[in-house]
């Protein structure tokens, strides 16, 4: 398959970046490390965005310096054994992917390091975050945190400068090979969901586990590495949870189905989401999935450049509270803590690199800028759950939906 990002492609977005900074700064970034999954086995590995962005390397431990003059890659120290087991970096392919002026040796190139930071030299890197995300309850990757522990260590009392608004910026507008990435991750995943939702197809699986593998194997078969993140594939009363992943439930008749998936394709993501009726679905469904439908077509004819999201946001609440009392949810339709009860998360996202992307809420929409549009209404007392989710790319006038083709329809087609 050809591979849409070139050396060039990099080396420009290093440019970019370059001129972001101060003058004469020196950039280390680093690559994530493995995480342990269970005794000697890893999670599997997905790269540090910023570094992928700035390198076009998959492999973890290696580090980026970027001087005023040069760039080159450091790479890590590995024992003999995961040598063995799991082979070396190539140096000239990493080279000739990244277009960096040099691959170095662990030993040399951290010793070029040091040469090539002076006493006034502003060093600046991507700062660590907290160890532990408490309100998603996650640990992030240390990679980070172990470069700037080693930095403070190498240049005692010079402070680290943020790179990570810098990256956020370039990589909210999106060049032209990311869109082709984007088009062809939303491609994968749109006629993969197309296909499932056959009736002859959606005939075979007893278990939401069964629409997910047959999900994976769409997005594998069509070269797309996986899932860009853990795939949503909830049934009746799990449709109310709104990441619900555990997919392991049984498909009872009368369900609605969110499955709400995104393939990754050259580290881009999709992220689309559509119901999916198990047998023939009841009015009320059906009442709540046109409702939510109407409520996306408002939000869609909102969307285009120079817009706040913050705005927007508003405007689309307002309008699915209107859409709560239609369906008989409220009385009130401003009543904001009703609309949350039913609808309790925003509309749109930024997406790109990341399913939930880099991006400024604060800040007008930009032309290049692809964003999702995703309102949804979850009604856990009823056992009804509906979110349609579309990938939406900002252009000079208005927008482009990159995913429209695939159907809005609850039935089996």
């Amino acid at each position: 398959m050809k591979n849409l990002f070139s050396a060039e492609f990099f080396s420009q977005n290093r440019a970019a970046l370059r001129s972001k900074l101060p003058e004469n700064a020196v950039l280390v970034l680093t690559a994530h490390g493995l995480l342990q999954r269970s005794a000697d086995t890893t999670i599997p590995f997905s790269q540090d965005k910023n570094f992928w962005y700035a390198t076009g390397l998959a492999d973890p431990d290696l580090v980026l310096v970027m001087t005023p003059s040069k760039s080159y890659i450091i790479l890590p120290e590995i024992s003999a054994v995961r040598a063995l087991f799991d082979g070396a970096v190539d140096a000239t392919a990493a080279q000739k992917r990244s277009g960096v002026d040099d691959v170095l040796p662990a030993k040399e190139g951290w010793n070029q390091l040091q040469s090539d930071v002076h006493k006034n030299t502003p060093l600046v890197t991507c700062l660590p975050a907290s160890n532990y995300d408490q309100e998603f309850g996650y640990y992030r990757n240390p990679a980070r945190r172990r470069l700037a522990t080693r930095l403070r260590r190498m240049f005692p009392g010079m402070p680290l400068g943020d790179a990570r608004e810098a990256f956020a910026r370039l990589r909210a507008v999106k060049q032209p090979a990311e869109v082709a990435a984007l088009e062809q991750a939303v491609r994968i995943t749109t006629s993969t969901l197309d296909h499932v939702r056959r009736q002859s197809v959606m005939a075979q699986f007893a278990y939401e586990y069964e629409l997910e593998a047959a999900i994976t194997h769409g997005f594998r078969r069509q070269g797309a590495r996986g899932h860009a993140y853990d795939p949503i594939v909830a049934g009746g009363k799990n449709a109310a949870t709104i990441h619900y992943t555990a997919n392991e439930a049984p498909l009872h008749n009368g369900d609605l189905l969110v499955v709400d998936v995104g393939a990754e394709f050259e580290q881009y993501a999709a992220d689309i989401t559509r119901v999916i009726a198990v047998g023939k679905p009841s009015q009320r469904q059906l009442d709540v999935l046109a409702a939510v439908r109407d409520v996306q077509q408002l939000a869609l004819s909102l969307l285009r450049p120079g817009i706040f999201l913050r705005d927007y946001e508003r405007e689309v609440a307002l309008a699915m509270g209107k859409a709560l009392q239609d369906l008989k949810l409220t009385s009130n339709p401003s009543d904001m803590a009703v609309i949350r009860r039913y609808y309790p998360y925003a509309t749109s996202h930024f997406l790109g690199l990341d399913a939930h992307d880099t991006g400024f809420y604060n800040e007008p929409l930009a032309e290049n800028m692809v964003v999702t549009c995703e309102p949804g209404i979850h009604i856990p007392e009823e056992n009804i759950g509906v979110r349609l989710e579309d990938d939406i790319l900002i252009t000079k006038n208005g927008v482009r939906n990159l995913s429209e083709h695939c159907s809005y329809d609850a039935y089996v087609l």
